[in-house]
């Protein structure tokens, strides 16, 4: 099975919406497919070793509506945030400072804004004769 998050946040704040847009920019310009989780499909479905090939899009939520499952996937960003905070400091022009403060304001707007992301997975089973 393959999994991956759509790097595209819905209802995000302006401070998270510009982080996210700026590590699209980041893989973009490293020729990063961030969206290749969606194409997938004719890829299993062209190499002629798999059936049953299922594609699915699920919601990851960031608000604590959902207890502490909600609690525990903004937690989850902030902590992705601050791994990649050498990296996108330049690219945001901000101060370590500055960019810690982003972080934590981040928080708020995931709740305010319900703010989530879609995750798609694609799988499929092996043919037998193959």
């Amino acid at each position: 099975m393959l999994s991956d998050v759509c790097p595209v946040i819905h209802r995000g704040g302006p401070i998270s919406t510009k982080i996210f847009d700026t590590i699209c920019e980041i893989q973009n310009s490293r020729n990063l497919d961030s969206n290749i989780i969606y194409r997938f499909r004719s890829l299993f479905e062209e190499s002629g070793k798999l059936e049953d090939i299922n594609e699915e899009k699920n919601v990851y939520n960031y608000s604590t509506d959902d207890g502490k499952l909600g609690k525990a996937a903004i937690d989850n960003m902030k902590t992705a945030f601050h791994s990649l905070k050498l990296v996108l400091m330049p690219f945001l022009g901000v101060t370590p400072e500055k960019f810690d403060e982003m972080v934590e304001a981040c928080d708020k707007e995931f709740e305010d804004n319900k703010s989530y992301h879609e995750i798609g997975r694609i799988y499929g089973r092996k043919k037998e004769n193959v």
